[in-house]
């Protein structure tokens, strides 16, 4: 399938441009092989090196380009920080903003899984989805830690500042 790209979307033009916008140098040429490849490739390189900070520099140039409004980018990762720090990067640009949304996808494999092949299957089966993150869940577990029982994470789950875990009324479960 072709990608729906405007011709000019990888270019070097636009590539130092948008790169420069974000604070990123790209002194070697494998991040230009990476930029400007449409083929799928495998990223590796030493904690550090700066493979996020590509992959938004590349999915904020293939956000300006993009044509279509029924066809998008699924960006998937094993880890919620690896999932942020792309969303985070991404937002440095306006057209960088718009695959947070329909059609695109960013986010863990879990998620994906879970929104796009677990939930329509129970709720085509007639099922129910049922959420135990919530207020119930965190004062059963709020209980169980004042019985003295040690749960670290959980206790670590409770704690957490909105945004990373916990929140008004909703306390996920990560044990």
């Amino acid at each position: 399938m072709e990608l729906p790209l405007t011709p000019d979307t990888l270019s070097k033009e636009k590539t130092e441009t948008v790169a420069a916008g974000m604070g990123i140098t790209l002194p070697y040429p494998e991040q230009w092989d990476f930029l400007q490849s449409l083929h799928t490739m495998d990223l590796q390189a030493a904690p550090g090196s700066g493979k996020t900070s590509l992959i938004g520099l590349k999915l904020a140039l293939l956000a300006q380009g993009w044509t279509s409004t029924t066809h998008g980018v699924c960006v998937l990762s094993h880890t919620n920080t690896a999932k942020d720090e792309i969303k985070y990067r991404i937002t440095a640009t306006t057209a960088g903003r718009r695959l947070l949304g329909y059609p695109h996808f960013i986010g863990t494999i879990q998620s994906f899984t879970h929104t796009f092949l677990a939930a329509p299957a129970i709720r085509g089966q007639g099922g129910r989805i049922v959420v135990v993150d919530d207020a119930a869940y965190a004062a059963a577990a709020h209980r169980t830690l004042m019985k003295g029982w040690d749960y670290p994470n959980l206790r670590t789950t409770l704690k957490a500042p909105e945004g990373r875990g916990a929140s008004p009324g909703r306390c996920p479960l990560r044990l």
